[in-house]
Formats: structure tokens, C-alpha cells, sequence
């Protein structure tokens, strides 16, 4: 549900689902699911039928796919919810799949394939997928994109997959094409991925490069505040005076930005305020967050440990979870990460960590 451009993540999958030729879509929900059924709804709006499958636990893509076999009769197109792609691919996959009654598999090229699941091929056919193998493992930069058309038959592939702890998708697949044929199907168009905090920024601009400004009727942007182009105001949003509202931005709905704040390349959750004179660059701000007058995050690049993972000069000014309140002339360094609820007192310096519920006071 995380906005991209004017719309969150998800509707962008079910718009290119339902123009590819699909009403029927199944969205596996779990943590958080009220606010997606509550978005969504039975998806009339969107003119498809949606229905919903509850994993109580993320135990993995491929258990993720397995709760949803109750929905699934037939030959289905499976999506990650973090790939935003054109309706191309998945007419493309359907096609191929009709055509020979095998799984199929879209893979696109990367700059730097060791992030993601590098694919062998031979023959047209799928050999093996490697997540985030070791660069001697790596024979191109060909990744696996996320989105596959199935048979019914991988239900029952899921369950004889041999696993221990989470069962993902890609170790069943890499069991079943040691005996079935599994179709690459390439695609070089728009291909979008959400996994790491920053990469928010990246898919924004990437939508955002292809659509015109949008300012909701709702919001009011005042005669005195500037908008750059192109930039997402969502609704009952409040400009105020001397704000400067530039590239690459989405201001989710009911966000107050204080007067002569300057926002660029960021994304500001629904109901967040931002304080007088703060600069916001290369960051995202949580929901409901109240940030200070005065305050920077100023963006530039640092190296960032994510899931144990250190990934090195990424250009991210920060995030500030969702409900953090700070005072006036706080400083956020690049690539801080602040927690949820977090408090920070006026005249703070804040660098690499801060937990949630913490209380940081300047000294």
C-alpha cells in the first residue's frame, strides 16, 4: 500500500493485471490486511473480481501461493507484490503458456544481478535460479522478474518440495525443472522492484518520469508555495506559504508541509507533518510522524545494513517511521533509519540507527 506516483503499489499490479485480460485476481494478505481488503474491496472499481487468502505467518513465497490453492483452479499468472510491470509481460506469459501447457518464468536484465535470482538458460528453457548467488556463480545478467504462469500442478509441487524453515517459490521451482520444462520468457520494458527502503525513491521516479504532476482537488497548495515537476499532492493536503515542493516528491493524503520547507526526491506518508524551514532530500517520512521546524535530511550517500546485509554508497537521506515526533533543529545524517514512535528532542544529531519507542535527547 505504499504510494507510488498517485496510486499505491498494489492498484499499479491490478491495473496491469485487469489490461492484460485478467478479472479474476486472488491478493494473499496477511500483517496489516484490513487496509488492503478496505482499499480493494470485492475490486469493482477496478471492474475485476478480487478475493482474498490470509497467511497468518509469511513463511515464504512458496507457502504464500500454496494459501491461495483453495482460489486457484486453472493455469494462473503469480505476481510478486513488489514488481510493478507493463501488461506486455503478462499477456506475453499467458500466451506462452496456452501455447505449450508448461510453466513459464519472465526474466529481465540487471546491472548488478548478485541482489536478485539469477537464472541459467538453455535452449530457451529455465536450468537453474540462484538467489543472490556468489559472483562466481553468476553467467549473465539475467534475473528472475517475479512473475510466472503456472498449472494447477504447482500446488502439488509446493507441497513434495524438500525445505527447511521458509518455503519460497524459487526452491520449488529449481526441484520441478529438474523434471519438467520451464519456459524463460525475456522482457526488457518497465520492470520496477520494492525491496529495500530506498528503493521506494527509485520507483517513484520511475512512475512519476512517465506521468504529468498530480494535485488532488482536495489540497490546498498556497499562492506563495512552489511545485516542481512532476510531483504527487494527495488529498486534503496543505501546502503552506514559501514551501517548495520539488522533483520526484509524493505528499500523501492529509500531510501538512510547514511554511518555506523544501521537500525533493521524497516520499511523506499520509497524515505527517512537516515543520516550518525543515529540508527533506532523498527521504521517506512515516505516517503520522511529526516532524520539527527547522530540521534536515539533507540526502547524500552512506553505506546501510539491511537484514544483515550491508549495501554501500546508496544515496538515501533516510526514513523516519511511522509516528515519530522531533523538535526543532534536529539533524538526520544520510541513511539513518529512525523506528516507529520514536521521540527526538530539539538540537539532536541522529546517525545509522534509532530504535523504535526510543527517546533521544541532545548531548
Amino acid at each position: 500500500m505504499l504510494p507510488i506516483g498517485d496510486k499505491p503499489l498494489l492498484e499499479h499490479i491490478v491495473d496491469a493485471l485487469h489490461s492484460a485480460g485478467i478479472n479474476q485476481i486472488t491478493l494473499v494478505v496477511g500483517h496489516k490486511r484490513e487496509r488492503i481488503q478496505s482499499h480493494f474491496q470485492n475490486g469493482s472499481d477496478w471492474d475485476v473480481d478480487i478475493q482474498y487468502a490470509v497467511q497468518d505467518n509469511p513463511r515464504g513465497t512458496g507457502d504464500a501461493l500454496l494459501t491461495a490453492e483453495h482460489e486457484v483452479s486453472e493455469s494462473c499468472i503469480v505476481i510478486n507484490g513488489d514488481r510493478i510491470v507493463e501488461p506486455e509481460l503478462i499477456e506475453r506469459l499467458i500466451q506462452k503458456h496456452e501455447a505449450t501447457g508448461d510453466a513459464c518464468l519472465a526474466v529481465t536484465e540487471v546491472e548488478d544481478p548478485l541482489q536478485y535470482g539469477a537464472v541459467e538458460i538453455e535452449a530457451g528453457q529455465i536450468t537453474a535460479i540462484k538467489e543472490k548467488p556468489e559472483p562466481h556463480e553468476v553467467t549473465s545478467n539475467l534475473v528472475n522478474a517475479g512473475v510466472y504462469a503456472f498449472g494447477p500442478e504447482i500446488f502439488a509441487a509446493i507441497r513434495q518440495t524438500d525445505h527447511y524453515g521458509e518455503l519460497q517459490l524459487t526452491d520449488t521451482l529449481n526441484q520441478y525443472l529438474e523434471s519438467h520444462p520451464v519456459h524463460a520468457v525475456h522482457y526488457d520494458g518497465m520492470w520496477l522492484e520494492l525491496s529495500r527502503p530506498w528503493d521506494l525513491l527509485s520507483v517513484n521516479s520511475g512512475i512519476l518520469a512517465r506521468d504529468d504532476s498530480t494535485v488532488s482537488a482536495s489540497a490546498h497548495v498556497d499562492d506563495d508555495a512552489t511545485l516542481g515537476d512532476p510531483v504527487v499532492v494527495g488529498d486534503h493536503s496543505r501546502i503552506q506559504p514559501g514551501a517548495r515542493i520539488l522533483r520526484n516528491t509524493v505528499i500523501g493524503e492529509n500531510v501538512t508541509i510547514g511554511a518555506n520547507a523544501v521537500i525533493t526526491n521524497s516520499v511523506i506518508l499520509e497524515d505527517a507533518v512537516v515543520g516550518p524551514g525543515t529540508v527533506v532530500s532523498d527521504s521517506i517520512i512515516g505516517a503520522g510522524s511529526e516532524i520539527g521546524p527547522l530540521n534536515a535530511l539533507e540526502g547524500g550517500t552512506s553505506n546501510i545494513e539491511v537484514n544483515g546485509e550491508l549495501h554501500t554508497d546508496v544515496r538515501f537521506g533516510g526514513l523516519v517511521g511511522d509516528g515519530v515526533t522531533t523538535g526543532s533543529n534536529v539533524t538526520i545524517t544520510p541513511g539513518t533509519i529512525v523506528g516507529n514512535e520514536a521521540t527526538i528532542e530539539s538540537g539532536s544529531t541522529l546517525s545509522e540507527r534509532v530504535p523504535g519507542d526510543a527517546h533521544v535527547f541532545r548531548g
